[in-house]
């Protein structure tokens, strides 16, 4: 343990705020999704009402193919867009596992920043090199109340990490913000493992 210049022993880590990214985040995810699938029903719709029949009426042979293997168009043409509409569902899907499996932890000492859906990697900021923190928020993140906080630090290997859909950001960023001040100006702190 270490002791300050006048013989007090510093202050111990204490926990500030905790919170995860909001799922509001991810709404605009799910309403592109929506479009998507609206999209590909109204593309399948003229596809199968109205390409398959102006297909058979471009000829007679055509027409008796389009006839003879009718079902087999319409399932294909349904099989294509189910294609299409699988990489955004899974997008979807990954986005909200990152969502759920990303914890952010603020102390006295440090920002913790653990995440992996399939292996977990933990990130810590010191305090002491926070620089700056920085506020962002859409105009959609403001209607829903979340914003993004940005850390810059001296750290070498990650000098800006982003805190995202933090509810309530402003008071998330006041809060770091002083706890940054509060330890520069201490310089002497020691932390538990």
């Amino acid at each position: 343990m270490a002791v300050g210049a006048a013989g007090a022993a510093p202050a111990p880590e204490q926990p500030l705020w905790e919170g995860s990214p909001s799922i509001a985040l991810l709404y605009g995810k799910l309403l592109r999704l929506a479009i998507r699938f609206l999209v590909l029903v109204a593309i399948g719709y003229f596809a199968i009402v109205k390409g398959l029949p102006a297909l058979a009426s471009s000829s007679s042979e055509m027409g008796v193919f389009v006839e003879e293997h009718a079902d087999n168009l319409r399932l294909g043409i349904i099989g294509l867009l189910a294609l299409a509409f699988i990489p955004a569902v899974f997008a979807v899907v990954m986005a909200i596992a990152r969502n759920r499996t990303t914890h952010y932890r603020v102390t006295s000492q440090r920002i913790v920043i653990e995440s992996g859906l399939f292996s977990r990697s933990l990130e810590e900021i010191d305090m002491r090199s926070v620089d700056d923190i920085e506020f962002r928020q859409s105009l959609l993140e403001r209607i829903f109340g979340i914003g993004e906080i940005v850390v810059v630090s001296t750290d070498k290997v990650a000098p800006r990490r982003t805190l995202h859909g933090i509810h309530n950001p402003r008071n998330t960023r006041e809060l770091i913000r002083g706890a940054a001040y509060q330890v520069t100006q201490r310089q002497l702190f020691t932390r538990s493992t």
